[in-house]
């Protein structure tokens, strides 16, 4: 039998979003304190991940996404420019910042180990942690920096570029992303569906992790952010008149095609499933979401 919409009703609730905005707020107040030795690189912070875009349930999703910012340099990519873009560009920026993410990390760490102690947790590939205590909850601190992608360039007066953060793995691996459209994207997306888009990624959110406890899937093989840009693909006109009629249209529009490699994420310029992608969500770990979350649907007891 399907699962019922009592079920699904409670798999909509949000989940410890005020003590999520304590945390953010609390560590915030550290992190862009102006006695920080990194506070003069123009630093800013920001929510991303479940509780960034209002999708957090509760239990699993517990940690707090954190981006923190210096616009005290710039990434960018200038291929897609012609031999003239490309030279009068490089005219208004001749030189590389001497401010490095590498030299922000290093700031950043010994200003959190002096405030958190063994609290903090350096050893992570992409963010740095801070282990929960108290009514603080752990949280996950990724470091980045502004990266532009150029299609135009003949001045700061005349250019276009699509702007995101970039940020760099221990292993040396750049990565750039786009947390700004992913939220503004399903923000109106959202209101696009008449609010049932938001409730509805809980719902399979939930269902995620009953596959992880029931050991159906691993943890890791459906993150939120893909989950999220999943959802984002479907029509409006899948979404409405209870939570069961939306979970099953939107898996129908899921598999009937469209072809999975038309999908896109929620920032509208990767795409959502891809192997070999630090972006993009992996073939299999997406065919086996699927088929598992039906099987569950379908099986329900």
């Amino acid at each position: 039998m399907a699962i019922p919409e009592t079920q699904l009703e409670t798999w909509t609730h949000v989940g410890a979003a005020a003590q999520s905005a304590a945390t953010y707020q609390s560590i915030k107040g550290v992190i862009e304190h102006k006695d920080a030795p990194y506070s003069s690189r123009r630093i800013d912070s920001f929510l991303q991940g479940s509780y960034g875009n209002d999708t957090n349930v509760y239990g699993a999703d517990s940690d707090v996404d954190i981006v923190l910012r210096t616009r005290g340099l710039l990434h960018y990519n200038i291929d897609a420019l012609s031999g003239p873009e490309k030279t009068a560009f490089k005219t208004a920026y001749p030189t590389p910042a001497e401010y490095t993410l590498k030299s922000f990390r290093t700031d950043v760490i010994a200003w959190l180990d002096k405030q958190y102690g063994s609290d903090l947790d350096t050893s992570g590939k992409k963010a740095l942690r801070l282990k929960a205590n108290g009514t603080r909850r752990s949280s996950d601190i990724l470091l980045v920096a502004p990266h532009k992608k150029y299609s135009r360039y003949y001045s700061e007066q005349d250019k276009e570029c699509i702007e995101g953060v970039l940020f760099i793995t221990t292993n040396g691996t750049e990565i750039v992303n786009y947390p700004k459209q992913h939220s503004e994207n399903m923000t109106r997306k959202h209101q696009a569906t008449a609010e049932w888009l938001k409730p509805t990624v809980r719902i399979f959110k939930n269902m995620r992790n009953r596959l992880i406890r029931d050991g159906k899937i691993k943890s890791g093989v459906a993150p939120s952010y893909f989950i999220e840009g999943m959802l984002y693909n479907v029509p409006v006109s899948e979404f409405g008149v209870s939570y069961a009629n939306t979970v099953d249209k939107c898996w129908g529009w899921l598999n009937s095609p469209p072809d999975a490699s038309a999908l896109m994420c929620a920032n509208g310029i990767h795409p959502l499933v891809r192997d070999n992608s630090h972006t993009s969500w992996p073939i299999q770990g997406y065919l086996d979401f699927l088929a598992e979350t039906q099987k569950l649907w379908v099986q329900w007891k």
